[in-house]
């Protein structure tokens, strides 16, 4: 199975008369050609969460909602992903069959497989040219597309010039789920028990898509520095091979396991040449399920270093339509998310509803059955080839009430334009040239027809689950671990002016995690040991508090656990300014406890 390929720095070009499509990576001796940034740890990758999954949400499954007229059929180009899987039950086939919810709402909806988003910006392109034109129902190019939200700054910083050419936009309307485990980032399994052991690990990936995001973040939250150059090698850090679909980096590592996959590059350390050149052989793979399902039964010894379980609202799978072609046909837009909400509670009332949305799912990826994609959307623990444990994939359905949480309309932090902004912001710190700017999430986010669905519920659609963290619950790992120089007042537990960028930031690392998080407090050596003991808890109750002030919702309650140590774990040398300055930190932890 293949996966998209967000190309990022793809410039405008001719698609048809008068259409703009996209280029293709500039090739260089058969290798991807990039300008790339140096070595570095990934700035914060992180958004707001909140320990209640989407199935545990609750939602209105009837609206008062004029239907959509007319038989207009619209083509929606759809990833081979189950977190899709509301809107496959929702039209009961490729094409909108008779009694389907989205055939008594009055929409009709083709479903085609596209595994490609240059291609499917394509299509937009050729369908908003019709729109340009005044053809009020297009019959060439795709009126909707499906893609990974933490791609969406790629997706839409390629899009922007084919379309303003245009005079034509597109937009997020909706979400129809999310992945929940099933795109993860794999390395040798002594690397979850020890994440500093990914440095020098040579992973398979496409560029700047949502899988090397989690294996971006993973480094970013062990403060593992990442090698943006896919031409050399670095041993401190975390190197990759860019590949154009995760089917070739998982067949890459199954080659690699065989000595197959090997590549002899420059090494350098930190950017920097050392003049040698070593023969590497790929040992990771950012992937998603059915290529993780492959690499465990052909290849094994692989963990699960980082996924969407883990980083749970990273993955949306968002809805981008035509911005002009929805403000012409609005019923159309509102009842085609009523449907799909709509059949998120079905799916999860029912496994005998989840077999016939996979049955769809199926015929549209026209890949395995019904029984497969259902399996994995719930997902499972199977033994690898080398008798390991490995967890493969595992999706969730979103319904009204978890969009209106995702997009921040009830009153909540909002959680995709975190996500939108972070994952922009770390494709453009390694990858300035192929993107230089983000396209602002105001742009390219529209919520009136979100707001409209809900205004129109027949009952209350407020999300009613509490988050479900047990402050009690045993630590049984840390996930991961990073120490934070957050600047307070001498001996106060107030913070200077400058702390509030590290602030923030931190608040985007811990986000995006569904993980509880534990605030360690430390001290230097000077004063005494008791008062130092006290400041170390008053600073890190401080941190916790003004999380929860600024994101209530992505840190509720029971999620942030605060631990002591004043000046009894020193990580410098205490006779110096330079070492008591690093001793002066607040450690956060994301943990995994006996309940995870």
């Amino acid at each position: 199975m293949l996966k998209p390929l967000p190309r990022l720095l793809l410039i405008a070009t001719v698609v048809g008369a008068g259409i703009y499509g996209l280029n293709t990576y500039v090739k260089n001796n058969g290798s991807l050609k990039f300008w790339t940034a140096k070595t570095a740890v990934p700035a914060a990758i992180e958004i707001p969460t909140q320990a209640s999954m989407p199935n545990e949400t609750s939602s209105s499954a009837a609206f008062n909602l004029a239907p959509a007229t007319g038989n207009y059929q619209a083509r929606m180009l759809v990833l081979p992903w189950n977190a899709e899987t509301s809107i496959h039950y929702a039209n009961g086939d490729t094409t909108t069959a008779p009694g389907s919810l989205m055939d008594k709402h009055g929409v009709h909806l083709q479903l085609e497989r596209q595994d490609d988003y240059a291609q499917m910006i394509a299509e937009q392109a050729i369908f908003a040219g019709e729109v340009a034109k005044g053809v009020a129902y297009p019959d060439k190019g795709a009126a909707f597309v499906v893609i990974m939200g933490d791609g969406g700054p790629g997706y839409f910083a390629a899009a922007r010039e084919s379309m303003s050419k245009l005079g034509q936009q597109i937009e997020v309307v909706g979400s129809l789920g999310y992945s929940r485990g099933e795109d993860k980032c794999m390395l040798p399994a002594a690397v979850a028990a020890d994440p500093q052991k990914a440095r020098g690990s040579l992973i398979g990936a496409v560029l700047r898509d949502g899988d090397w995001n989690i294996c971006m973040k993973y480094a970013a939250d062990n403060k593992i520095p990442v090698n943006p150059d896919i031409k050399t090698y670095d041993p401190d850090a975390m190197n990759f091979v860019g590949v154009g679909s995760f089917a070739e980096s998982d067949e890459k590592l199954i080659a690699a396991n065989n000595q197959g996959a090997c590549e002899t590059r420059p090494v350098v350390r930190n950017g920097k040449s050392t003049g040698e050149r070593r023969k590497v052989c790929q040992n990771g793979t950012a992937t998603w399920t059915p290529g993780d399902v492959k690499v465990a039964r052909e290849v094994g010894g692989l963990a699960a270093v980082a996924s969407t379980r883990e980083y749970m609202w990273q993955m949306p799978a968002t809805i981008i339509g035509n911005r002009q072609w929805m403000a012409q046909n609005p019923e159309y837009v509102k009842n085609m998310l009523a449907a799909a909400f709509e059949a998120t509670d079905a799916i999860r009332a029912s496994d005998t509803e989840l077999l016939k949305a996979s049955a769809v799912v199926a015929k549209v990826a026209k890949e395995e059955n019904a029984q497969w994609w259902m399996k994995y959307y719930k997902g499972v623990i199977e033994k690898d080839r080398k008798g390991l444990d490995i967890r493969l994939g595992g999706s969730t359905s979103s319904n009204l009430a978890d969009n209106l949480f995702l997009f921040g309309l009830n009153g909540n932090d909002n959680l995709y334009q975190r996500v939108y902004n972070v994952f922009g912001g770390i494709a453009k710190q390694y990858y300035p040239g192929e993107m230089p700017e983000i396209v602002s999430y105001e742009k390219v986010v529209n919520t009136t027809y979100l707001q409209a669905v809900a205004a129109s519920a027949k009952s209350s659609t407020a999300r009613t689950d509490a988050p479900r963290f047990d402050q009690n619950a045993p630590a049984v790992a840390t996930f991961a671990k990073r120490n934070w120089a957050i600047e307070f007042e001498t001996g106060k537990a107030s913070f200077k002016p400058e702390a509030t960028a590290t602030l923030e930031e931190l608040l985007n690392q811990m986000a995006v995690s569904g993980l509880p998080i534990q605030i360690n407090g430390h001290t230097d050596k000077i004063g005494n040991p008791d008062a130092n003991l006290l400041l170390s808890r008053k600073r890190a109750d401080a941190v916790r508090n003004w999380l929860q002030a600024n994101a209530a919702s992505g840190f509720p309650e029971g999620r942030v656990r605060v631990r002591a140590f004043g000046d009894s774990q020193p990580i410098a040398d205490n006779s110096s300014a330079e070492g008591r300055a690093h001793n002066r930190r607040v450690e956060v932890a994301l943990i995994k406890t006996s309940n995870e």
